[in-house]
């Protein structure tokens, strides 16, 4: 019997199903003395999964959750992402203020928003690892989600909502998201000594500082961990797509806290025109 043809390119694989990731990081931590981590750690994965549980998100399944000590990631149904930007920021932003309210440090937090194919191997290493998952964590880093926490009021402003360009046109534009277009503002997110530079979208629960005043005033402190000491100009207004497209099946969030007096300043950088 004749062997199979075969093929001199590559072989095709199957996609992985579209999925969301959320996740969360301190910043600063280790600025803490050891014996306040632990009490950290509670305090973080306490006010996330209850902000999860009044947004109605509490039968969410979390898939491959996991804590660092200073952070949480986990995946989650990739249809709930229209509610993860909206009521659940909202929600959360206003659980971070009270929790500032109080005693002990003040977590401020950087989460962001992306959709894309990502596999599930339930108990083996690496499920949920993709491009997907690494996209997600290079907006959090972005120089914009940074410079735009660092530059609010430290106790009106705790928490930084960016979302790819993806999940603002699929989502935000698309009309399954509460949160009107108007509300997010455009930026290049770029993380400096990285290959990553994308459009992406900033929503702001609570803006205050710079990002209302649009001010020069109260920059030019070192942000150690953006590397480098170039500029980013003043949040811009929003410019609207023109595009209305379907929801996908995924969404990927993470998001990154900065803990009260020790969150970072740094000079604004400038940001390139988007193209159409």
């Amino acid at each position: 019997m004749p062997e199979p043809l075969r093929s001199p390119m590559p072989e095709s694989h199957p996609l992985p199903p579209f999925l969301g990731l959320l996740a969360v990081d301190v910043k600063d931590s280790t600025r803490l003395p050891s014996r306040e981590h632990a009490r950290l750690s509670r305090s973080l994965t306490e006010i996330v999964h209850r902000g999860l549980e009044l947004a109605g998100l509490k039968e969410m399944p979390r898939e491959f959750e996991s804590h660092s000590g200073d952070g949480l990631a986990f995946g989650f149904d990739p249809s709930r992402v229209p509610y993860v930007i909206s009521p659940f920021a909202d929600v959360l932003n206003t659980l971070l203020q009270e929790h500032n309210a109080g005693p002990g440090p003040h977590l401020r937090l950087r989460m962001s928003l992306h959709i894309g194919p990502v596999p599930r191997s339930p108990g083996l290493p690496g499920d949920g690892n993709a491009a997907p998952r690494s996209e997600t964590h290079r907006l959090l880093d972005s120089v914009p989600a940074r410079e735009w926490l660092a530059r609010a009021d430290a106790d009106a402003t705790p928490l930084v909502l960016i979302v790819s360009d993806t999940v603002y046109r699929r989502v935000v534009l698309g009309g399954y998201c509460a949160l009107p277009a108007a509300r997010f503002a455009e930026v290049h997110a770029e993380v400096v000594g990285k290959n990553f530079a994308q459009p992406a979208w900033i929503y702001v629960p609570s803006p205050s500082g710079d990002l209302l005043t649009r001010s020069d005033a109260g920059r030019g402190a070192d942000h150690g961990e953006t590397a480098g000491n170039t500029a980013e100009p003043a949040p811009a207004s929003p410019r609207q797509g023109g595009t209305r497209m379907q929801f996908v099946e995924s969404g990927v969030a993470v998001m990154d806290c900065s803990m009260g007096d020790f969150h970072h300043h740094t000079e604004p950088r400038p940001s390139p025109d988007r193209r159409s």
